[in-house]
């Protein structure tokens, strides 16, 4: 049985009820919910504001916007992404899903051979990254998704 997106994310990110500062110094909450960068809902705002902490049930909110987010903007970068495998699918929204859009459009080289569908040299120019020394776990992880399919 294969890990679901959503499970491979909080299984990446974890799942915080209380605010935190991500190795990036912004405000994060949730399963990596960068608030300081994305305002959260007026409610979820509130409660955090009142009882320093959110709910199970906001937290699954915010990780429901940011997936499809995430989703929306690596069916931007790569338009053909509904064509990859599952696994290739679910590992480049989970990149974009830490990444964000502006940043990983800059991958030029990587963008390119993922569109050519050239998984083993586009997994092996990701490895090279500052992003790949930065979360090495994660990088191989996903790097092996693409690569493998």
């Amino acid at each position: 049985m294969t890990e679901s997106l959503r499970d491979m994310l909080i299984r990446h990110e974890g799942r915080r009820h209380r605010p935190y500062k991500c190795t990036a110094g912004r405000w994060t909450i949730g399963v990596g919910y960068n608030y300081s960068d994305n305002p959260l809902p007026t409610d979820i705002q509130e409660t955090l504001t009142k009882k320093g902490e959110i709910t199970d049930e906001m937290i699954d909110r915010l990780l429901d916007t940011s997936v499809r987010h995430a989703a929306a903007d690596a069916h931007v970068l790569f338009p053909d992404l509904d064509s990859y495998s599952p696994a290739r699918k679910n590992a480049l929204i989970d990149w974009m899903f830490q990444l964000g859009f502006n940043t990983a459009r800059k991958f030029t080289t990587s963008v390119r051979l993922i569109k050519e569908q050239k998984w083993k040299e586009a997994a092996n120019a990701m490895r090279q990254s500052q992003w790949a020394k930065q979360t090495p776990n994660r990088a191989k992880e996903i790097t092996r998704m693409i690569e493998e399919g």
